[in-house]
């Protein structure tokens, strides 16, 4: 997926955004609330992360309007927006953002929580700002984690700094 995310046409903006949906269940986005969410967030997402993760959870009509030209409809994969899809592939992703976050990888424990951002949003839940990158986002990582009940013990190797 992190090859596409270079695609992504920076510097697009509109003036709003839709936060809806339910907890639980398979409730999806709507493709018009996420462009809403792609307009608004690619106004901080200085390097794409985020937006790039909202995009590719577009059908390719939708989408096509943030990537660029040479991206066609026969290369394009669209993400599912099943709650369960997102919520999996968090988990998939979680031991990864631990280990720059133990490791105090600055851009890559950032991206990290671009992706989560666009995720639990995704999924209909709202945990507040992910965004906010004291200790390499590993409180934010723990507010997830204890959100979608998975232990961060196996992970978090418990210290708090900010700087590598």
């Amino acid at each position: 997926m992190e090859q596409w995310t270079k695609l992504i046409k920076m510097g697009k903006t509109c003036v709003y955004g839709a936060v809806s949906g339910e907890k639980g269940g398979s409730i999806m986005r709507s493709k018009e609330e996420i462009i809403n969410r792609i307009n608004m967030v690619s106004k901080r997402d200085f390097f794409g992360f985020e937006t790039g993760e909202l995009v590719f959870h577009l059908p390719f009509d939708s989408a096509k309007e943030f990537l660029g030209p040479e991206v066609t409809r026969e290369e394009y994969k669209q993400m599912s927006c099943e709650r369960d899809d997102i919520v999996a592939r968090m988990l998939d992703y979680m031991p990864f953002a631990w280990e720059k976050a133990n490791g105090c990888r600055g851009i890559s424990a950032s991206r990290s929580m671009s992706y989560f951002a666009a995720w639990v949003w995704l999924s209909g839940d709202d945990l507040g700002n992910l965004l906010d990158y004291q200790y390499y986002g590993k409180d934010e990582l723990a507010r997830i984690c204890e959100h979608y009940g998975w232990d961060t013990s196996q992970w978090d190797d418990g210290i708090r700094t900010n700087s590598g």
